[in-house]
């Protein structure tokens, strides 16, 4: 389908999955100037700063992004999850029992934005000092690609960058003189294909993945707690069989999305669909609608079912050479919360107030009041 500002736009999950998964059409190096407002920022010594979702591998083609994506790879590996499970489930135990003492509190703000800061902070081998600051970061990173459309929101985005920078700079030299058993460390020494990261791809890396890293998960936990909370059916089910919450984290990926649509940039003229795609066209990839498409998924496709055989074939996690690095590590995260959540507090109960994000990239919660039947009541 082509739109009235000359983009193109498919929700067709076969179309979706044939865009995403072909890296040489349908490039992502050329997305940044698609925004509808120049995001090329400079300090105030006139350098320029650096932007993680334009200047990392996830808005790279090959060979940079393949060079710098297998960098990164095997700290995001099953093995390498599979790792941090328990580490995550323990701090899961200690904030929800946090939480439990207060009797009501906010799913979003007091449980699904800490699980990723907090994992996140480990890969940087920082604590909880710089919590707050990661948390500020990662929001205004992952708000900034539903587009900044006003000199505020610009201001803010830069003061951002130059904080992020700083950080992240200091950091850097810090590992150089002594490095430790953290990605930062890993990034300083590394050689991938033989040459060393540069100070602004090492900044650029660590600024996406904790931009990404964070949005997309605390908008799937969000959206999961929303999920298992707001139907009793799918609670009990959980509930009586744990097992199942696998397959409902990867249902309430296909069903309620925490990213509605991708976009690519023909790089050479396409014609897809019987439709004709002029090269440096937008073509919006709506993961959304491709996701309850009736031909992969069945007549039932927008209903929610937490045992659907096929849920994993949606296509929130992209595609291809840019299927999102760190899914793995979000499903963990989002399946943990769900576990030691339903499992502390089996009765707990939705409260008024619940608020959705106004974005339209993203799509979570920006409150979620909770509350428990009985303060106090949490199990052991």
């Amino acid at each position: 389908m082509k739109g009235s500002i000359g983009a193109f736009a498919t929700c067709d999950h076969a179309m979706a999955s044939a865009i995403l998964s072909d890296s040489k059409r349908f490039g992502s190096f050329a997305v940044a100037k698609h925004k509808p407002i120049d995001t090329t920022v400079h300090d105030d010594e006139g350098r320029r700063l650096i932007v993680p979702m334009d200047d990392s591998f996830l808005s790279m083609d090959p060979p940079d992004h393949t060079r710098l994506r297998r960098m990164v790879a095997p700290w995001f590996s099953p093995r390498a999850i599979r790792q941090r499970t328990e580490t995550i489930e323990a701090m899961l135990e200690e904030l929800l029992d946090d939480l439990g003492r207060r009797g009501s509190w906010d799913a979003v703000n007091d449980l699904s934005v800490r699980v990723p800061i907090r994992v996140i902070a480990a890969f940087f081998g920082i604590g909880e000092d710089n919590y707050e600051d990661f948390r500020r970061w990662g929001g205004i990173i992952g708000t900034s690609v539903d587009g900044i459309r006003t000199m505020s929101d610009l201001r803010d985005f830069r003061q951002m960058l130059i904080e992020m920078r700083d950080f992240f700079n200091d950091l850097i030299d810090k590992r150089t003189t002594d490095p430790g058993d953290d990605l930062v460390s890993f990034m300083v020494q590394a050689a991938p294909e033989g040459e060393p990261l540069t100070g602004d791809e090492m900044i650029a890396t660590c600024g996406v993945l904790l931009g990404a890293g964070f949005e997309t998960t605390v908008n799937l936990i969000g959206n999961c707690v929303l999920t298992v909370l707001g139907n009793e059916g799918v609670r009990q089910r959980l509930l009586a069989d744990p097992e199942l919450i696998s397959g409902a984290v990867e249902e309430v990926l296909r069903w309620d999305a925490p990213v509605q649509y991708l976009l690519r940039v023909t790089t050479e003229p396409v014609t897809m669909g019987g439709v004709e795609i002029p090269a440096d066209a937008p073509v919006f990839v709506v993961v959304a609608g491709a996701n309850r498409d009736p031909r992969v998924f069945g007549d039932d496709a927008a209903e929610l079912d937490i045992t659907r055989p096929n849920s994993r074939k949606h296509l929130t996690f992209g595609d291809g050479i840019h299927l999102c690095v760190g899914a793995g590590l979000a499903r963990i995260e989002a399946a943990a919360t769900l576990r030691v959540l339903l499992r502390k507090f089996p009765d707990l109960q939705l409260a008024e107030g619940a608020q959705r994000r106004p974005t339209r990239v993203v799509r979570g919660m920006t409150t979620l009041p909770v509350r428990q039947p009985v303060a106090g009541a949490a199990m052991a």
